[in-house]
Order: structure tokens, then sequence, then C-alpha cells
């Protein structure tokens, strides 16, 4: 399929037109930002006849009460259900002709095999993913900007439509295999769910001195902020701070003492990982480079450089840091 690219998607003329089924945040959310972009919509398919009725109306594009007309009427079809509704979906998309249609999923943990059905009956698969925690239908457009979407499927035709469809979007994107939608998942889930049990655990112990939850979070908010501002900028290991970085042993020791019991082992692990990032800004072969030169050097095992030497030249040139690396239970 070629297409052509302007204040629409169009193929030989026509324009492409999205659709959706499932009228939760993500395709609420997606369904804005399309049109946002110039890009016509089709409507939305769901299971719940008013949440569909209004994503339509919010979107101001079509109702569909039968799956059959949303695939008539649609050249990409965006399922945007939960994850154990997919299958179930695409079983009922490949009862009919799917001949010239792109199915695509928005999971983060499923490859574009759940649709195997669909496939089979002619549509392209794909599982596209934006890389964004949606937690409302009117997500900010402005935030929808900056996303990347990562794309799995088939994408080696450089006039898919589905790469028009997000290169049109001006986000950027980036292509993933089949077998790593495990793994890709996994470094989501590590930022973003992860993070936020890290954060409200950190919080938590805010609200014991007295604050209020809301309190705690607009607390800690400017630290969180620069953080992540200074590790886009700079990287992971020049945005190093903290008792870790400077070798205090004592303020460690202390922490220790005033943890709960279900926290202390995270602490160790995560202080332990510091540690690691200390050493490779230490180490005199690496403290000049930047993070994607240290990356490489890590990778490449002609260079005499890597985590295990750094760590262990930590540890020998600096009594402090071998000290904390042994409270952490980094050495036996």
């Amino acid at each position: 399929m070629r297409l052509k690219l302007g204040c629409c998607i169009t193929h030989g003329g026509d324009t492409i037109k999205i659709g959706f089924i499932g009228p939760g945040k993500v395709g609420v959310s997606l369904a804005h930002y399309f049109t946002h972009k110039g890009i016509e919509l089709t409507g939305f398919y769901g299971k719940t006849i008013k949440t569909t009725i209004e994503a339509a109306n919010t979107t101001k594009s079509k109702f569909y009460n039968n799956l059959e007309d949303i695939i008539n009427e649609s050249d990409i079809l965006f399922i945007t259900t939960p994850d154990d509704i997919i299958s179930i979906i695409d079983k009922k998309l490949s009862k009919f002709d799917l001949n010239n249609k792109s199915i695509c999923h928005t999971s983060g943990s499923l490859s574009s095999t759940i649709l195997s059905n669909a496939k089979n009956s002619g549509a392209l698969i794909y599982s596209i993913h934006p890389i964004f925690a949606f937690s409302k239908k009117d997500t900010d457009l402005k935030e929808l900007e900056s996303i990347y979407f990562s794309i799995e499927g088939k994408v080696t035709d450089q006039y898919t439509d589905v790469i028009h469809l997000v290169r049109s979007l001006g986000n950027k994107f980036f292509i993933r295999g089949e077998q790593t939608s495990s793994l890709y998942h996994l470094a989501n889930v590590f930022v973003s769910n992860l993070t936020l049990s890290l954060l409200d655990i950190g919080t938590s112990y805010l609200k014991e001195l007295g604050l209020s939850e809301k309190d705690a979070i607009m607390a800690i908010y400017p630290l969180v902020q620069g953080n992540i501002k200074s590790i886009s900028e700079k990287g992971f290991v020049k945005s190093l701070t903290g008792p870790v970085l400077r070798g205090d042993v004592v303020p460690i020791t202390k922490h220790l003492s005033v943890l709960k019991e279900e926290h202390k082992e995270l602490y160790k692990i995560l202080s332990l990982n510091l540690l690691n990032l200390v050493s490779l800004k230490d180490n005199k072969n690496t403290k000049n480079l930047n993070d994607t030169q240290i990356e490489f050097i890590n990778k490449n095992e002609s260079v005499n450089v890597n985590k295990e030497n750094a760590i262990k030249n930590l540890m020998n040139n600096s009594k402090k840091h071998a000290e904390i690396y042994k409270i952490l239970g980094g050495l036996e």
C-alpha cells in the first residue's frame, strides 16, 4: 500500500480512515490526537453502547453498533481494549474479509501474532504501542507530541500504511522484533509502574512525619522532575547525587536502621546498582566519557573496561565505597 502524506493520509487520492475498537482511555486519547494531526477517523465500536457513543461524540466521529460496518469503512483498525480481550476481538474480526486492512493493537506486552486469525483473513497485523501512561481520556495533546511509539509487525515495506500513519504524526518511533514483547514491556513496567510504587514507598516515610499524601507528592515533585531533566540532558552516570556517590557510610547505616523490614532488600538492590554507576563515573578510563560511550565500552569485549572491572577498581581505590558495598550485601 503506497501512501501520500499531506493534511491527511491518502491512498490513490482516497483518504485513509482510522477506526477504534475499544472506547477507553487509550482509544479516546489517541483518537483526539489523530484528529488533532489532521487524520480522519471513522469512529468507535465497543462493548458498552453508552461509553462508545460518548467516545464517538467527543471525537466528532461515528458510533458503530455493528463490527462489519466499522471494518468496511476503515482502512486501519486500532484495538484499544484490555489485553485479555484482544484475542476475542481477533476471532470476531477474522469472520470478515480483511484484505487491504491493517489491524493493530496497542498492548505493549503482546506481539502482533495474537492477531493471527485476522492475518489469515487477509489483514496486515501490528502491535503499535505508545510509550505513555494514559490515566484519562482527555489527555493533554501537547504531552502526546513528545511520546515515542514502538511498532512490531510487517514493516519491511516502507510504504505500509501504519508507518505512514506514525510518520504523519511527527512522533519518533522505533521498530521492535516479534520475540521481544516481554523484554520491551518489562522496560516500560520498570520505569512506569514500578517507579510509581517506589515513589509511593518514598512518600510513605514523609507521611510518617505528618505530611498528607498530597503534600508529600508536591514536596518530592521538584526533586523527581529535576532528576528526570538531568538524566535526559546528561545521562545516568553524570546525574548521580546522594550518599552512595559521596561514599557517606553513616547516613546509609542510619537508613538501614529505620527502614521497614519489607523495604530493606529493595533499598540494598537499588543502592548496589547506584554503586555500579558510581564505579563507572570514577573509573579513570570512563569518567570523561558520556553514557553512550560507556555503554559501547561495556559491550565491546576487546576493550578491558567493563562493569565488573569498574566496581573492582572502585573497591580497591575507595575504602568508604568498599564499606558501603559490604553493608549493602555486595561482599560476603
